[in-house]
């Protein structure tokens, strides 16, 4: 894989580096003369003349920004310095950067191959499938230009790869390890022949694409050696033929980096760059002789699995290709295509990076990265794929079809609003004014609101209300007046739990992916009134089917925040319906928050000023840094403990929330609100991961996940509501074996069985008194999904629930096994929610840095109707945290003006934009 340095090197660090490590001969143990390899790569080592092993003077010189051969200064150097700043504080400058390093690392069972097993063929294979990942990272190359000037993408870099093939030692052990690395120097030059310092942004961004090219050419590279390869727990090739054991016997520092993650409860990419800095051993000069003595003995306590493996692999290597009857043509479409669908599935514009890496990712060893490139292109002439309108981030992606998409849900409003523009208004008359007199409780901007929707004539009208205003009131009035009028009201939203508080409007409602599945009505001529409750949440695919099966008297009001989140699948058609210039109704008057404080608040964060309602919180005192973990989440359970009923507790990721829940049980079961008799139960928890398309790929599947079927198969036999286990999977022949609940067991292609949710088992333990979640609706209970309740007794078998509307409810976990502690919930779970007060956990290292965001900040803090306390590892960093803009993008940006008229495709699958007229 590829990992590139979360800091730039200095000058000073890139020379002291390239001595002590880089060309250091302790790296290179198996080298026949122990003389590290090095080489020159990019074009513009190319047009300077460099070539080759890498010198330590071109090396120096690149170094401190200089022309290679001319000494000439390229880009501005700049001399660390220590001065003082304000406030009297000592503050030292950055020295000039000299690039980044880059580090390819091969799997470990090819490290062991060509090592110990001595195929030097292998690590040939490795060094092409880096010189192409270089090459191909290479073309994102792009030049700072400063001021307010974007960057120019220039495609030109210099660089200098130096192989090693020793990991650092633990205990004085240096496992063979195989990787190189690339020092891609701070320099680019301009189509004007200007030279200028590289903008690292698009080198970060290429991380994944670099691993996965590396990873798809080492592949099929190695096939071609005749070697079998599996897929690794982390997508790597590995060769097959080695056990777990001897793996994991080589690889002792990488269990020392996972073991100082655990403990330090740190995750992501950052966060294993630290670990692995600060649990390096010193390395000490070892001769080869002592240090291929300590892999061979190793070797010969496993039977000498890489003496074997390499014998097995020259023995098929010629009649390896006889063996091959695939198409690469046919595996690049197939491969394309699972991209497209997967990637597409949650977001409407993409990096084409993103496509060939999954592509590559989906195909690997069986296609390369010009294959995949060239079929990419040719979708591209064809139209399927089509540049996404531009962005900051550079140019983008998306496709055919989600531009027809999101051109007809416009086109239909705006043609349904200019049709019904002669028609009459909601509410007709002195009923109109008769209606909102009869409920005095409304204030202005509820009144307002009801007011200005009963007068509408358009077909589709919104109201986009901050958190807090009062919706499902303003609903019931709303509902009250379209009755009156003839109207039969319904209700939608796209979570069971939304469309339960729906209900609390008098509104018959069901979720919107229900009323999807019941498929299209015939035109009755009753006139009817949708509302569309949390249409932030609604994808461009559900609101298309939406709005595209209206008929002639058919009209929608669609409810939302556009500040607050947005759908997991793809798109944002309720923002982009509102700028494309639905009649949108704003209703702005905060009525959740009883504290002005806080209200004020709230309404700063509803405009984006996150920064100002930080300080202001801070202010107030309810910001608390405790920089340690531990003491952070031990300080959320207290809190927690001084007032449970009715205090709610927002985290930003699945792995803080669980562990908050189990902070928060031990403080209740230590003060005697929640018992210590605990009953161990097998819950299900959703794998989030995996999109249609993945499902449909069965080595994205685990042995020991649990199935459940929404929908009855005739091939595979398999019920409508049955559960099953998976028991084995053949990635070869893409099939998976479950086990049903009675015992049968059935082998599918996971392609022939459609509507599977994928569960993984974990187990938890409830007491009385515990508060519990449902992750799954229950329609036999009409409970919703996320629900909230509290257990008042259990026993084996039986558990009885107080949900948190009153109601009263028993399940048996066994066959109900959708559960989980209900103390902490995820933002996007609590939205809707409202609590007397809310506790909201922000670590701002958190690796998952997009669950950060401003829209997370607007949800958690508003759900707290009295109080709302921050707890954070870092005061200072909070603002810019919880800052941090994210959104959907759209394929397609509606002309303000009239847009052009678009006539509403035929459905029917996979179709391409054909039926867009114009």
């Amino acid at each position: 894989m590829l990992t590139m340095s979360s800091k730039a090197l200095s000058a000073g660090q890139a020379r002291t580096y390239h001595a002590r490590e880089f060309a250091s001969e302790r790296q290179n143990y198996w080298s026949r003369d122990q003389q590290g390899f090095s080489e020159w790569q990019g074009r513009l080592a190319e047009n300077w003349g460099l070539s080759g092993s890498v010198g330590n003077e071109h090396f120096a010189r690149l170094s401190e920004g200089q022309h290679p051969i001319t000494e000439q200064q390229l880009v501005k150097h700049q001399v660390s310095r220590t001065y003082e700043g304000k406030g009297g504080r000592e503050v030292t400058s950055v020295e000039h950067r000299a690039g980044w390093d880059a580090t390819f690392s091969a799997p470990k069972s090819v490290s062991l191959t060509s090592l110990v097993g001595g195929d030097d063929r292998v690590r040939e294979a490795h060094r092409e499938s880096v010189r192409v990942a270089l090459r191909e990272i290479e073309h994102y190359t792009q030049a700072r230009i400063g001021n307010v000037h974007a960057p120019e993408t220039t495609g030109k870099f210099a660089a200098a790869t130096f192989e090693h093939d020793t990991a650092r030692p633990v205990e004085g052990y240096a496992a063979p390890q195989l990787h190189t690395h690339a020092v891609i120097f701070n320099v680019t030059e301009r189509e004007n022949g200007q030279t200028r310092s590289v903008q690292s942004h698009e080198l970060y961004a290429s991380q994944h694409y670099g691993t996965a090219i590396y990873r798809a050419e080492l592949a099929t590279r190695l096939q071609d050696l005749g070697y079998e390869i599996e897929r690794g727990k982390d997508g790597q090739p590995e060769i097959k033929g080695y056990t777990r054991e001897y793996l994991e016997a080589s690889s002792p520092r990488r269990q020392q980096v996972q073991d100082y993650k655990r403990e330090q409860g740190i995750d992501g990419a950052a966060a294993g760059q630290i670990a692995a800095h600060r649990t390096r051993d010193k390395k000490e000069l070892q001769t080869p002789t002592e240090v291929q003595r300590a892999h061979q003995e190793i070797a010969a306590q496993h039977g000498h699995q890489a003496d074997r493996v390499v014998a097995e692999a020259l023995e098929r290597t010629h009649k390896v290709r006889q063996e091959q009857a695939y198409s690469p043509e046919m595996k690049a479409q197939q491969a394309v295509t699972y991209a497209r669908d997967h990637l597409f599935e949650r977001q409407a514009v993409q990096d084409r990076r993103a496509l060939y890496e999954t592509a590559l990712d989906r195909g690997m060893g069986e296609i390369t990265h010009s294959q995949v490139r060239q079929e990419f292109e040719r979708r591209m002439q064809a139209g399927e794929f089509r540049e996404a309108p531009a962005d900051v981030r550079g140019p983008q992606i998306t496709t055919a079809e989600m531009v027809r998409m999101e051109r007809e849900i416009v086109s239909v409003m705006r043609q349904g609003n200019e049709r019904n523009f002669s028609h009459p208004m909601l509410l007709e008359g002195r009923e109109r004014f008769d209606t909102i007199d009869r409920h005095p409780e409304l204030n202005a901007s509820q009144r307002t609101t009801a007011e200005e929707l009963f007068a509408s004539r358009e077909k589709i009208v919104a109201i986009d209300g901050v958190a807090g205003a009062g919706k499902t009131t303003t609903l019931a009035v709303v509902r009250e007046g379209a009755e009156a009028e003839g109207y039969r009201v319904e209700g939608f939203a796209p979570t069971s739990r939304a469309a339960q508080k729906l209900g609390e409007a008098g509104i018959e409602t069901s979720t919107l992916q229900m009323h999807l599945a019941r498929g299209q009505k015939p035109d009755s001529g009753e006139k009817r009134l949708y509302v569309l409750d949390e249409s932030s949440l609604a994808s461009t695919k559900q609101m298309h089917e939406f709005v595209t099966r209206l008929h002639r008297n058919d009209r929608v009001l669609l409810v939302g925040d556009r500040r607050q989140h947005e759908a997991v699948d793809a798109g944002k058609p309720f923002a982009q319906l509102q700028q494309a210039g639905m009649r949108t109704i704003s209703l702005d008057q905060i009525v959740r928050q009883k504290d002005p404080e806080l209200r004020n608040v709230i309404e700063q964060l509803s405009r984006g000023e996150v920064g100002a309602a930080v300080k202001k919180l801070d202010d107030q005192g309810r910001v608390h840094e405790f920089r340690g973990r531990e003491e952070r989440m031990n300080a959320i359970a207290k809190e927690y403990a001084k007032s449970p009923e009715n205090t709610l507790v927002v985290s930003p990721d699945n792995r803080s929330r669980a562990e908050i829940n189990g902070r928060i049980r031990a403080e209740l079961q230590e003060q005697g609100l929640v018992s210590r008799e605990e009953h161990r139960i097998q819950t299900l928890v959703p794998r989030q991961d995996l999109t249609g398309a993945a499902r449909t790929w069965a080595e994205k599947y685990e042995v020991g996940d649990v199935l459940r079927y929404s929908r009855a198969s005739k091939e595979t036999g398999i019920d409508k509501g049955e559960y099953a286990h998976v028991l084995d999977v053949d990635g070869k022949q893409n099939r998976i074996t479950v086990e049903l609940n009675d015992r049968r067991q059935q082998s599918y292609d996971p392609r022939r069985q459609s509507g599977v949710s994928v569960y993984r088992e974990e187990e938890r333990a409830f007491s009385s008194g515990d508060r519990i979640q449902f992750t799954a609706p229950a329609n036999d209970l009409k409970v919703a999904n996320r629900e909230l309740g509290t257990v008042e007794g259990i026993t084996e078998g039986r558990m009885a629930l107080r949900m948190d509307d009153g109601r009263f409810v028993q399940i048996d976990p066994v066959k109900h096994p959708h559960l989980d502690h209900g103390y902490a919930v995820t933002s996007h779970s609590s939205q809707g929610q409202t609590a007397e007060r809310v506790l909201v956990h922000v670590d701002t290292e958190l690796g998952a840095k997009d669950l950060l965001n401003n829209r997370m900040a607007y949800v958690a803090v508003s759900r707290g109707a009295h109080d709302a306390q921050l707890f954070t590892n870092d005061r200072e960093k909070l603002p810019i945290a919880l800052g941090h803009e994210v959104s959907q993008q759209s394929a397609h940006v509606p002309d303000m003006a009239k847009e052009q008229r678009v006539e509403i495709a035929p459905k029917h699958e996979h179709s391409y934009g054909f039926g867009i007229s114009v």
